[in-house]
């Protein structure tokens, strides 16, 4: 261990560390649903611990086993996606309960501040979950229904992901193909094109007319509507998983800073779900967070792709956004980098080692979240 692990094992106990992206929810209730109990206790109340985790945004995520559950053939029934989404949220809470007080949510600024507060360096200390949607798909269209997640915790979402779901009528992700299903409804342009005598306004309609000439529809009106109900309620958006041209509409139809929660400079590694530098630049001018990502395919291409190239990724966003504007959102799982968070200090005394000075590796670690996360939250 050289002088720059050391340092980086200091900061990981002496300063907050916030990861804005797993996919706990959806982990836990799998798990769960497989006959295991005390997932979070037995999984990752340590591993928080000991890498000195503070914070982790935990993210409700319906992949196709929970899609597939909720179909009757080719059919959703009305209620089914909701009420998958419900049975997950529950076997969270109850796995929750048997962390026995170790594991804690964050729902406003207070919870936050007493999660994240400067800490001794005991391996003992509470971490916190922030709950968000990975995704809409279970509002099955109704964007009114995000009062309710609020009420059950959730403070972030995303308005889809990748694909393209009959359920998901609010935005189109970075993978979708070919003509959206009549389900999506009527392109938001009447939103963009009232007021659009110049300026962004007028960009935002000009993309919808792309959008609409490629046979698909970037963002719906019901978009929209849950974009203002976020910001209303203190929900934050995360950019991650929209297409390019859903995008590009952000700045228009938002106020508040956005965040990318787990999602990487495109200039490194040219793949749909990282971003461009003109996206990057929105982002940190709306004050907003892009978290780093671990994800093996959205770091780099090359053979052998490891930490170095992760923090490659790091640096090239503190340039490009500012270093107020980067986190982490590691995504960890079966194609991370990382085998876990136990590795994450190799990234801290990477980046140490590469010249970063310890108060903006602070910012990365955990300070910028805790930022945006203060603003957003009430």
């Amino acid at each position: 261990m050289d002088y720059f692990d050391w340092y980086a094992a200091y900061l990981h106990r002496a300063c907050p560390v916030v990861d804005a992206h797993l996919d706990l929810v959806t982990e836990v209730y799998r798990r769960r649903l497989a006959g295991e109990k005390g997932i979070l206790k037995k999984y990752y109340k340590d591993e928080f611990q000991k890498s000195g985790v503070n914070l982790v945004l935990a993210s409700l995520f319906l992949g196709e086993d929970e899609l597939r559950d909720s179909r009757e053939g080719c059919a959703f029934p009305k209620g089914a996606v909701l009420k998958k989404s419900m049975e997950m949220l529950a076997a969270f809470y109850e796995d929750m309960e048997e962390a026995k007080g170790r594991i804690q949510l964050v729902t406003d600024r207070e919870s936050l501040r007493r999660i994240t507060a400067k800490r001794s360096l005991s391996r003992h200390h509470k971490v916190g979950v922030l709950l968000y949607l990975e995704g809409l798909d279970m509002l099955e269209g109704e964007p009114g229904l995000l009062r309710c997640f609020y009420a059950m915790g959730v403070r972030g979402a995303a308005l889809t992901w990748n694909r393209r779901e009959p359920v998901n009528v609010f935005a189109q992700g970075c993978f979708v193909g070919g003509e959206l299903s009549a389900e999506c409804g009527s392109a938001c342009r009447k939103f963009s094109t009232e007021e659009s005598k110049g300026g962004k306004k007028k960009e935002a309609a000009d993309v919808i007319c792309h959008a609409e000439a490629a046979g698909m529809q970037a963002l719906t009106d019901k978009g929209v509507q849950a974009l203002y109900l976020m910001e209303k309620l203190g929900i934050f958006i995360d950019s991650s998983h929209l297409s390019r041209q859903a995008a590009w509409l952000l700045p228009s139809f938002t106020k508040k800073p956005y965040a990318a929660t787990h999602s990487n400079a495109a200039a490194l590694c040219d793949h749909p779900r990282n971003l461009t530098d003109g996206e990057i630049g929105e982002i940190a001018k709306r004050g907003g967070v892009i978290g780093v990502n671990a994800c093996r395919d959205f770091v780099g291409r090359q053979e052998g792709c490891g930490v170095d190239a992760l923090c490659g990724q790091i640096i090239y966003l503190m340039k490009t956004a500012g270093e107020d504007k980067v986190g982490l959102g590691l995504d960890l799982g079966e194609e991370s980098i990382l085998a876990g968070y136990g590795e994450l200090q190799k990234v801290t005394a990477d980046l140490l080692r590469r010249g970063c000075p310890a108060d903006s590796v602070k910012k990365v670690l955990g300070g910028n979240w805790i930022r945006f996360l203060t603003e957003i939250l009430k």
